[in-house]
């Protein structure tokens, strides 16, 4: 396939909740992301919301997406990461053997987000 015929996507994943006020943020996050970036960009859900990670993977792909990559929305690896998040992944490559599925490491995990936080900390704490 030709480089300028790929289409990239990017896939934010995040955990999921009951609240239906809880993706706000998230939607928030996804609005910025598709502001700046000028790919296909979606939200994906571990549980309890939708898309799940399979429906916007496949969402992504019907799209024509060539390439999907995943930025997992957790502040620190756990068992979701470390054991359903790997899992999800080799479902969907199954599920889409043509298309490229990548991830980087959970956003808690980037030094740049920890200052963010720790900023927002002491922001908050009247500290600075």
């Amino acid at each position: 396939m030709h480089p300028l015929s790929q289409k990239k996507a990017l896939v934010l994943f995040a955990h999921g909740s009951r609240d239906p006020n809880w993706r706000v943020p998230f939607e928030a996050i996804l609005a910025e992301v598709k502001a700046q970036y000028s790919d296909l960009a979606t939200l994906a859900f571990l549980e309890s919301m939708q898309p799940s990670l399979d429906k916007g993977i496949a969402n992504m792909v019907d799209s024509g997406a060539t390439s999907v990559h995943i930025v997992p929305l957790f502040l620190a690896v756990g068992s979701h990461l470390k054991h359903d998040m790997p899992l999800l992944i080799e479902q969907a490559r199954q599920a889409h053997p043509t298309i490229t599925i990548t991830t980087s490491k959970a956003i808690g995990e980037d030094s740049d987000m920890q200052n963010v936080i720790a900023k927002f900390a002491i922001k908050t704490a009247k500290l600075d």
